[in-house]
Formats: C-alpha cells, sequence, structure tokens
C-alpha cells in the first residue's frame, strides 16, 4: 500500500478525499482561517494563524486542524470553552494588535479590489468583550435532552453550549432557564429558533418551531419569566407581555415591534450614529434636509434630527410606525417624517434625492446598488454609507465614484468580535469646482 507522504509535493493540489498534510499558513482568509498552499493552490485551514506550522486534514471543500506544530506569537488563550468547536466565533486565538490590522485590511482590500480611491481606514472601533444585545440559538430535542446552543463550524451539529462570553451577562445567564422551558415544551426530535434581544428594560424572546402543546404553555411561561423575558412568543403568538420591551436611538424612545432589527451591540450603534452626524457636519450640510434611507427603527434617524430635518424610508411597516410614534413623542428633534417605501424595488429617484443636502444609508448586506445608482446621477453633495459588508460597500462607492463623488472618511467598526465581520461607515463628498460649485453628476 502507497504511503502519502506528510509533505505537499509541489504538484500536488487539495485531494478528492481526507489526507492529513503538514502545512506552513501563509497569511489569514477573509473569512478567518489561515491559509497555505499545496501546489500552488490555496487551502483555508480554520483556526490556523499566520507564521505557524501546523497538521491538517485537507479534503476538497472541507479541511481540518489536527495539530499547530509550531506556534505562532500571536496565538492567545480563547475566553470561551466551547471555542474550536462551537461555529459562533472563528477568531478567539488572535492577538488583539494583528487581528484589528487584519479587520481593517478587509475593508482596505475591498475598496481596492473595486478600485475605489480612499483614505486610510480609521483605528478599529472596539468594544468589551460581553457586549452582544442580540442572539439566535437553535434548540434541539433528543433521547429526552433538550441542546441548546450554534451550530458547529461549518457543520449542521448542534453544539451545546454551558457558556458564551460574548453575550451580554443577562443574556448569557438566561440559557439554563431557556433549556429548562424548552425541554417540557418540544416533543422528540423537535427543532427550534429562539431570537433574543437584550431590550432596555428585559428580554425580548421570539420562537419558531413546531406547535407549541397546550399542555406546556405555563411551563415555559414561568421559566421564560424567571429568566428575565418581558416579552415573549412562539411561531408569532404571544405567549405573554408583561411589558413592551423599550430601546434608544438618540434622544428618541420607542418600543420595540417583535423581530425588530438592533446593531449586535448598543455601543457600536452609537458610534455609527455619531460618525454620521460628524460626516453630515464635516461635509458641510448644515440644516439642510437629509434623508435616511434604510432607516429602521431610526438608529440614525434621531442623531441626525438633532441638527437638520429627516425624511426616513424604511419597508418594514412595524418598524415605519415605532419611528413615527417615536419621533412624535421625542423633544428637542427637527421634524422627522418616516414613509414606507421598498427601497430595491422602488429607490428615490435623481429627482427626489436632489430636495436633500445629503442621504444616509445603512442597507443589509446586500447593499443598495440601485439606490447607488440614483445618488450617483443626482445632484446631493453628500451621502454617509454605513454597512455590514464591505464587498457590497466597495462595489456602491465604485458606483458613486463613477457619478463624481470623493471618498473623504472611512472608519470600522468590530461589533461582531471573533468573527470576519466588519462595520463600515464612509462619507462620500462631490467636490466643488473654482467658482464653489458642485462638481456635475454623471448620467
Amino acid at each position: 500500500m502507497k504511503k502519502h507522504s506528510s509533505q505537499p509535493r509541489a504538484s500536488d493540489s487539495p485531494p478528492n478525499r481526507a489526507e492529513a498534510v503538514t502545512l506552513a499558513v501563509e497569511t489569514m482568509g477573509a473569512q478567518g482561517d489561515g491559509v497555505a498552499r499545496v501546489g500552488g493552490v490555496a487551502v483555508h485551514i480554520p483556526f490556523a494563524l499566520p507564521g505557524e506550522v501546523v497538521r491538517a486534514e485537507v479534503r476538497a471543500g472541507k479541511n481540518r486542524l489536527i495539530a499547530v506544530e509550531a506556534a505562532s506569537p500571536e496565538r492567545i488563550a480563547p475566553v470561551c470553552r466551547h471555542f474550536g468547536v462551537c461555529g459562533g466565533c472563528a477568531l478567539q486565538h488572535w492577538a488583539a494588535a494583528p487581528y484589528d490590522a487584519w479587520k481593517a485590511g478587509l475593508v482596505e482590500a475591498a475598496l481596492a479590489h473595486a478600485r475605489v480611491r480612499a483614505p486610510s481606514v480609521e483605528p478599529l472601533k472596539t468594544y468589551p468583550v460581553s457586549s452582544r444585545r442580540r442572539a439566535v440559538f437553535t434548540a434541539r430535542k433528543e433521547d429526552g435532552a433538550l441542546r441548546l446552543g450554534f451550530n458547529a463550524s461549518r457543520s449542521h451539529d448542534l453544539v451545546d453550549i454551558e457558556e458564551c462570553p460574548i453575550l451580554l451577562p443577562r443574556i448569557a445567564a438566561a440559557l439554563p432557564r431557556f433549556r429548562a422551558g424548552l425541554k417540557g415544551a418540544m416533543a422528540e426530535r423537535g427543532e427550534a429558533k429562539i431570537h433574543v434581544t437584550a431590550a432596555d428594560n428585559g428580554l425580548d424572546v421570539a420562537i419558531a418551531g413546531p406547535r407549541l402543546q397546550t399542555s406546556a404553555r405555563h411551563a415555559i411561561e414561568a421559566e421564560l419569566q424567571a429568566a428575565g423575558a418581558i416579552r415573549a412568543a412562539w411561531n408569532g403568538e404571544a405567549i405573554f407581555i408583561n411589558a413592551p420591551p423599550r430601546g434608544a436611538a438618540g434622544p428618541a424612545r420607542m418600543v420595540l415591534p417583535e423581530g425588530a432589527f438592533l446593531q449586535a451591540v448598543e455601543a457600536c450603534e452609537r458610534d455609527m450614529a455619531a460618525f454620521a452626524v460628524e460626516a453630515l457636519d464635516a461635509a458641510g450640510v448644515g440644516k439642510g434636509p437629509v434623508c435616511d434611507l434604510f432607516a429602521g427603527l431610526g438608529a440614525f434617524t434621531f442623531p441626525v434630527a438633532t441638527r437638520a430635518p429627516v425624511t426616513a424610508c424604511e419597508d418594514n411597516a412595524a418598524a415605519v410606525a415605532a419611528l413615527s410614534l417615536a419621533a412624535k413623542e421625542a423633544k428637542g428633534l427637527k421634524p422627522v417624517k418616516a414613509v414606507r417605501r421598498d427601497l430595491f424595488r422602488n429607490p428615490l429617484g435623481f429627482q427626489e434625492l436632489n430636495a436633500f443636502a445629503a442621504a444616509v444609508l445603512d442597507p443589509p448586506r446586500e447593499g443598495a446598488e440601485t439606490q447607488a445608482r440614483a445618488l450617483a446621477q443626482s445632484k446631493i453633495p453628500a451621502v454617509v454609507m454605513l454597512s455590514c459588508n464591505p464587498a457590497t460597500l466597495a462595489r456602491d462607492a465604485a458606483i458613486l465614484a463613477e457619478g463624481g463623488f470623493e471618498l473623504t472618511r472611512l472608519a470600522a467598526f468590530d461589533q461582531f468580535r471573533y468573527s470576519a465581520h466588519v462595520e463600515v461607515a464612509a462619507l462620500f463628498r462631490r467636490p466643488r469646482t473654482k467658482k464653489g460649485r458642485l462638481a456635475p453628476a454623471l448620467r
């Protein structure tokens, strides 16, 4: 029987069947995996760091770290006992300085790939470990036991977690109560998703799964209330509402609709809002009207409305209603108008945009390509774009650049710590001619 060499030959490529090899890790990939090469082909090794020599099982489409034979001096102890098995975190083992530089590099690389001229990324904004205020858990009942946690890395296997240091302590402390309540409520081989948000006044819990048995309702209600939940629903039907969950955006206070989107870390949301306000000030917008596109619950609407009138456009009806009510009750704001509008199918056209002094937009991961094209055709002088996806931000930035905008300020925020995700904020401005007029838009 032929033995396989532990060192790959120059002609080798990643094998179709599992094979153990020794590899030198060269760099960190965009998804947080160490990148080595087999015959000139990049292979991604989870939980490996640049500069390390590792023993890995390599197979086309799925690689696994077996052992670290020569560790990087940048390797540190992870903060969670489940790290390396749970798929929730990818990079707890990397020291802060190279990790921060890598995250900023993700933004720079995306813009460079899109050929967008950009300033240097400002120092990465970071947040305490235990600061995540929302999470989605999976629960599964097997052999009478209830497992609750996250999927294993690159797998559908469920890791039954005993701790999660990245969560706010009040969410992490509620896990035993969730487990106890769901055990009695779920049938054998049943599976459910548990969406948990830490509102200002308690936990908001929404469960999606098999039909809740009437006989189990009282037990799960008791456990969820003991866990600190003030509102709970099962498949959209209320289990109980002890108080409406509340949140804040700038000076405004609001009732959170079920399933409401909040930034994962409250302090990050405030920092991004501060960027938006400061960027508009730097752009000389003054008190001119601003449109907030993909406004959600008004995370950026209300901070901007302390300086200028805002028209907030959002497709989610419940979010629009909550934003409108909060605007009516808030004090010290310029006029705020909430409009329900699907900006993917019906973006603001360039003539509508010409009525505004600036635009702020925070689209979902797929970005705002169609809306960016309308912005590029408009005469609007300034755009602040916030994004959770550097690749789609870079694509949309290229569209704005083609329309005559210049990217003049760039910041990154690490609210999804230990992951490959990074939030980006960018200011785009139209340059002025020698006579002080705005450079024309490209049509």
